[in-house]
């Protein structure tokens, strides 16, 4: 790392660490460790702006299957040519040598502030039954007579996990678990509205409740943290961040950086080839925390044009990881991709969430391998 480089991230270190987050009133009056803010509802449904309209699953299967008949390529352009994938490393790829093992626990969160609509046969609810998978950091490797072991001695950072439109949470596991082998909480609830984990196809009206879901479960997992039992004390309350792809990526940029919805404990967030649209209110606005986004240049889906216009938008620290080539969803859970990206997501969260000066070498280095490369800002 040069000497200009060290001094750029220095600077940003001391910006970071005076970071007070912008939110509107409303959301200030509710601005406690564990309380969520408010965020925005309305009257009746309204078309929500979706970047996968027919859901991610048909989509991640597409491009499974051109990687399969290219024998190790993919076909990534939208102008029909082919990419290949970047070589595999031969080395290590800094920030994937991680420490833990990774236990999995389920949790039902359930809200009575807020309503699910209609769906699969079920009828409407007054409340919200967010079903949350929580991978978490252990020092013994999960088995048939431990399947829950103990969590690893913490607090741990929290990471809530934002999956795309008409897909489920469990299909970003790769990726989940390598985020919390590398000492993280990672939350990652499966929204009433568009997963399909529930019966009934995506409702996609209530993607403007999902900001409120993050807030939630937030609220819920620290909760639980707080409470004597396996999980006592394994959560940091002042260490939250969040993070989504797709649509999902629209959900985790809103709950941090829309003054719609602005949770105020979020103080980093990794945004995976998403977007700023569908939510009222002021994108990035001053004051808002550290931010990368990640992006495959040749995405089918959403055009790479979608993070450099965030990027250009966000506020100081940020930085844009570009993944050459590369689909919508694929590069985010397949290798060779995955760990390229769990390896510059564990950095930017160790130096944003946990404050480690040295991982800004790790992230330049897992973010400038052959065929990736990261812009600071």
């Amino acid at each position: 790392m040069t000497a200009r480089t060290r001094a750029k991230v220095a600077l940003l270190l001391t910006a970071t660490a005076a970071l007070v987050v912008a939110v509107p009133p409303a959301a200030a009056q509710n601005s406690s460790p564990t309380a969520p803010p408010t965020t925005t509802t309305t009257a009746k449904p309204r078309k929500f702006p979706l970047i996968a309209p027919l859901g991610l699953r048909p989509i991640l299967d597409r491009e499974r299957r051109k990687t399969r008949r290219a024998g190790g390529a993919t076909s990534t352009s939208t102008t029909s040519t082919t990419t290949t994938a970047p070589p595999a490393t031969t080395t290590t790829i800094p920030g994937t040598a991680t420490p833990y093992h990774v236990g999995v626990l389920h949790q039902t969160f359930v809200d009575h502030s807020r309503g699910t609509p209609a769906r699969g046969g079920h009828p409407s609810s007054s409340s919200r039954h967010i079903a949350t998978t929580i991978y978490y950091p252990t020092n013994l490797a999960p088995s048939e007579q431990n399947p829950k072991p103990k969590a690893a001695p913490g607090p741990f950072p929290l990471v809530v996990f934002a999956h795309g439109y008409a897909i489920d949470a469990a299909a970003y596991e790769p990726l989940l678990r390598d985020l919390a082998a590398g000492g993280f909480v990672v939350a990652a609830p499966d929204f009433p509205g568009t997963s399909t984990a529930y019966d009934g196809g995506a409702i996609r009206s209530d993607s403007l409740q999902q900001p409120g879901d993050i807030s939630f479960v937030i609220t819920s997992i620290l909760d639980f943290s707080a409470k004597p039992g396996l999980f006592f004390n394994v959560v940091n309350p002042n260490a939250v961040g969040d993070s989504g792809q797709s649509d999902g990526g629209v959900t985790a940029a809103a709950a941090a950086y829309n003054t719609c919805c602005i949770d105020p404990r979020i103080k980093a967030s990794t945004i995976l080839t998403g977007g700023s649209f569908g939510f009222d209110g002021q994108w990035f606005p001053p004051g808002t925390p550290p931010v990368m986004f990640v992006h495959a240049t040749a995405d089918e889906v959403n055009p790479y044009s979608a993070s450099t216009s965030m990027f250009a938008q966000a506020q100081s620290p940020k930085y844009l990881m570009t993944i050459e080539g590369g689909d919508h969803l694929q590069v985010y859970v397949d290798p060779p991709w995955e760990p390229h990206v769990a390896a510059a997501m564990i950095a930017f969260f160790d130096l944003y969430l946990k404050g480690d000066p040295a991982a800004v070498q790790r992230l330049e280095s897992a973010a400038n391998q052959p065929g990736y490369s990261l812009q600071m800002g």
